[in-house]
C-alpha cells in the first residue's frame, strides 16, 4: 500500500504503482499525474485497507505520517516511525553506540538561559521534528550565536505555514556537535527477517563548509564502490537497536576521516523526498517503487561493473527561506535549464507553496556543474509580485 500526500507525486510514481497494482491512499487532495486511470481509496478507508492488504507500506511524504497516529496507534510502525521522526529520540536510543556524542533537546524558551560555555562548539542546531534543510544552522562560534537563532526563527515561521507540525515542529530544537566527513543519503527498506537491502546511495555536495542547503546530491560508480558495503554493515548494525523489520527508511550519515559511520538522522517509511529517490532509475536503473513493493535487492556488483563514469546528480531549486512564496509571480525555468549541459529530467514545483521551484536530474562528465550550480543565486530567476499600494 501506499499514502500519496503532497507536496509532489511524479508520473513515475504514479505510473509505477499502476503497474504493480498497489492499493492507494489520496491525502489532502494532492496532485496525481494520470489520476483518472488509478484505483484511489479514500483516506477513512486506510485500516481495512492496511488489514486487508498484504503489499508492504509506503509514503511518498513525510506529511502522511499523521494517519498512522490517526488509525493505528498502537502499531509497531507507528512506534518506529514516532522514534526515528524524532531527532532527539533517534539520539537517546542511539547513546550507547555513540556515547562521546554530545546532543541536547532544548525549546526556544530555553534558548535565552543556555551556558554557552557547556556547548563544544561548533555545533548543529535544527528542529527535533523537520524536513529537509528547513532551520538546519552550522554554528561555529558563541559569538554566532544570536544572530543564526534569528534566522532560524525566520525558517520557522515561514515553514510553519507550508508544513504541517508533524512534518516541521517548531517548538523544539536539537544541539548537537557537529560530525565531520563526508555525507551520505541512503534509501533502503529492511525485509521482513530484518535485512536492509540498499536501493539508493547518494552523496551530498556543499559550495562551503557552512553551507546546509540539499541542492545537490549526486551518485556514481565510485561512490558506490567507496561506500556500499560499509554502509550496509552499519544498516545492519542499527536495525536491531530499533527494531526495523518490514519498513523503508531514508538514512543520512556522515563517513569521518577514521571511516566510522555516525548517523545524522532516519526517516520512517519513506525514501528521498519530492521524487528525488528516482536519481537512481537514470544512475543504475533502479525504480525504488518496484524494488520495494516486490522485495527484490539489486545486484550492486553488476550494477557497479556496467557503470559508466558520469556524474549523477538532483538538484533541488530551493530558494532562500525568507522568501515568500505566495510573493512570486513566476519563475524562469528557461534560464535556469541552460546551467545544465545534460538534463535527464525537469520538474517544475509548485513555488508558490513551497520553497522549491524545480527538481531536475542531470549528467555530467566531471564536478565543474555542479560546482557551478552550487554558487548560483536562485533568486535571479524568480520575478516578484508588485506590492499593491493601499
Amino acid at each position: 500500500m501506499i499514502i500519496l500526500d503532497k507536496p509532489y507525486v511524479s508520473i513515475l510514481l504514479s505510473t509505477s504503482v499502476k503497474n504493480l497494482q498497489i492499493p492507494i491512499i489520496k491525502v489532502n487532495d494532492v496532485s496525481i499525474p494520470n489520476e483518472s486511470g488509478l484505483t484511489i481509496t479514500k483516506k477513512e478507508d486506510f485500516l481495512r485497507e492496511f488489514q486487508n492488504t498484504q503489499s508492504p507500506l509506503l509514503f511518498n511524504s513525510e506529511n502522511g505520517l499523521r494517519i498512522l497516529n490517526e488509525y493505528l496507534p498502537n502499531h509497531y510502525l507507528t512506534t518506529i516511525a514516532a522514534t526515528l521522526k524524532n531527532k532527539a529520540e533517534f539520539r537517546r536510543v542511539l547513546t550507547k553506540h555513540f556515547p562521546e556524542f554530545f546532543f541536547r533537546e532544548i525549546t526556544f524558551a530555553e534558548l535565552d538561559d543556555l551556558d554557552m560555555n557547556s556547548v563544544p562548539f561548533p555545533i548543529i542546531i535544527k528542529p527535533v521534528v523537520g524536513y529537509s534543510s528547513i532551520g538546519v544552522y552550522r554554528i561555529d562560534q558563541k559569538e554566532d550565536f544570536i544572530d543564526s537563532i534569528n534566522m532560524l526563527k525566520e525558517d520557522m515561521s515561514m515553514a510553519g505555514s507550508a508544513y504541517p507540525k508533524d512534518v516541521i515542529d517548531s517548538q523544539t530544537l536539537i544541539i548537537e556537535e557537529l560530525i565531520e566527513g563526508d555525507e551520505y543519503a541512503i534509501d533502503a527498506y529492511y525485509s521482513e527477517d530484518g535485512k536492509p537491502v540498499i536501493l539508493n546511495l547518494f552523496k551530498r555536495m556543499f559550495s562551503h563548509e557552512k553551507d546546509m542547503s540539499d541542492r545537490i546530491y549526486y551518485t556514481s560508480k565510485q561512490v558506490l564502490k567507496e561506500v556500499l558495503h560499509k554502509v550496509e554493515d552499519f544498516l545492519e548494525s542499527i536495525g536491531p537497536i530499533f527494531g526495523l523489520l518490514s519498513v523503508p527508511v531514508h538514512i543520512e550519515v556522515r563517513i569521518n576521516s577514521k571511516g566510522l559511520v555516525v548517523p545524522i538522522e532516519a526517516n520512517p517509511l519513506r525514501f528521498a523526498g519530492i521524487g528525488t529517490t528516482e536519481l537512481g532509475v537514470y544512475a543504475y536503473n533502479v525504480n525504488v517503487y518496484e524494488y520495494y513493493f516486490n522485495q527484490l535487492e539489486p545486484d550492486w556488483d553488476s550494477i557497479m561493473e556496467n557503470m559508466d563514469d558520469s556524474i549523477y546528480s538532483f538538484c533541488c531549486a530551493e530558494f532562500d527561506p525568507s522568501i515568500d512564496c505566495k510573493a512570486i509571480e513566476s519563475v524562469d525555468h528557461e534560464a535556469f535549464k541552460e546551467h545544465f549541459q545534460e538534463i535527464l529530467a525537469y520538474r517544475p514545483m509548485d513555488f508558490n507553496a513551497y520553497s522549491t521551484f524545480s527538481v531536475v536530474f542531470h549528467k555530467a562528465s566531471n564536478f565543474e556543474e555542479n560546482k557551478r550550480i552550487l554558487s548560483l543565486d536562485l533568486s535571479d530567476f524568480l520575478t516578484m509580485k508588485e506590492l499593491e499600494l493601499v
